[in-house]
């Protein structure tokens, strides 16, 4: 069973204007990376594009695990795949109005490595208090090398 190395919760909360996760100065890439048939995740060199745009905030949570993690059956929506980051250093980018704002940094010790990653994403609501009502949205990116 695989066990967790390293975990980060960005305690910045990201208002509606969510780019994705990019390595460390090359924010950019995420303007270039097209999303899937389903118009959530995209996946380049670099970054992972996410387009939360119907959130009204969300908070991410990164963690490094030494292999594949179980699943989370609970969560709304899950996205797997793999992606190529120089650095080995990621945060959250949320760009609006040309501005351009980054979460904490996450460091997953190894440059130029090609990750798997799985994104969980939930939408929070309570008995009769809808997701849209609620309007937070939590991300929980994990990452782990193949060997």
């Amino acid at each position: 069973m695989a066990n967790i190395i390293t975990e980060l919760l960005d305690e910045r909360e990201i208002p509606k204007y969510l780019s994705g996760v990019a390595c460390v100065d090359e924010d950019w890439v995420l303007d270039e990376i097209p999303f899937d048939e389903e118009g959530w995740i995209g996946v380049g060199d670099d970054g992972i594009a996410i387009n939360e745009i119907d959130s009204e905030r969300c908070l991410i949570k990164y963690e490094l695990w030494d292999g594949p993690p179980p699943a989370l059956d609970t969560w709304d929506r899950t996205w797997s795949g793999s992606v190529r980051l120089t650095s080995g250093r990621i945060q959250s980018v949320d760009q609006y109005s040309g501005d351009v704002s980054y979460g904490e940094e996450f460091d997953l010790g190894r440059e130029n490595g090609v990750w798997q990653v799985r994104i969980h994403r939930k939408a929070l609501g309570h008995e009769e208090f809808t997701p849209d009502i609620v309007g937070s949205t939590l991300l929980k990116l994990q990452f782990w090398l193949d060997h």
